[in-house]
């Protein structure tokens, strides 16, 4: 028996495809999105609860590229600058 071309488990990631498109919409597995970004999955999983796009298909979860990048665009925070009176007042 070779084991040298041993099959991968079918439950494992590694078996599905890292990307899948489904009508005008690209899904990236999840951990390659990660890598993507340079973060690990678990900062990936921390916006969940705000709201960031995910299917699991075939039990691995993929997140929408499209969907996802305006997810973290839209988490872009602003603030509005001092006014010349609160900086006047520090510097004395």
């Amino acid at each position: 028996m070779d084991f040298s071309e041993q099959r991968l488990d079918p439950r494992s990631r590694k078996a599905h495809p890292e990307q899948i498109r489904v009508g005008d919409e690209t899904f990236i597995r999840q951990d390659k999105l990660a890598e993507e970004y340079g973060v690990s999955e678990r900062s990936i999983d921390r916006g969940d609860r705000e709201g960031a796009p995910f299917r699991f298909i075939g039990g691995v979860k993929y997140r929408p590229k499209k969907r996802y990048d305006q997810f973290i665009l839209d988490g872009i925070q602003v603030r509005k600058p001092q006014s010349q009176k609160r900086k006047a007042r520090k510097r004395t």
